[in-house]
């Protein structure tokens, strides 16, 4: 039996070509998806382990330098007034230089899914580039 181009032959051509379409563009959504996924767990545990030192850095910190101001106010203490302002005047402009500089970073764009983002405009250029390859 003869098929011609345009019956059924033709039709199952396309349904096949449109089937394996289909399969690569969810394979390409799956990959994607988990892209996306592994990303977010890599920031996740890098924002955690960044949290931690940074709070236990800042305890630490706080911890040493209130006893540091206290060692100087017992060793200078007809000065006690003086060392304790001229402190408290230094604490509170390094928080307000913190929180200038929070603000400034808070401000600056995030990176989070630049990767995935990168990788499906390429997906996107090589789907347009196909398609005029087609037509």
């Amino acid at each position: 039996m003869m098929h011609n181009p345009g019956g059924e032959g033709g039709r199952e051509g396309l349904f096949a070509a449109l089937k394996n379409t289909l399969a690569t563009l969810l394979a390409i959504g799956k990959t994607r998806a988990e892209l996306l996924v592994t990303e977010l767990e890599e920031e996740k545990y890098r924002l955690i382990s960044l949290w931690a030192k940074a709070i236990g850095a800042a305890f630490l910190l706080a911890v040493g330098t209130i006893l540091a101001v206290f060692c100087l106010a017992l060793a200078f203490w007809e000065q006690r007034i003086v060392l304790f302002g001229l402190f408290a005047t230094l604490f509170i402009g390094g928080g307000l230089l913190l929180i200038l500089a929070l603000q400034r970073q808070a401000g600056q764009p995030s990176k989070l899914f630049r990767a995935s983002l990168a990788e499906l405009e390429r997906d996107m250029a090589e789907l347009r580039r196909h398609q005029s390859k087609v037509e």
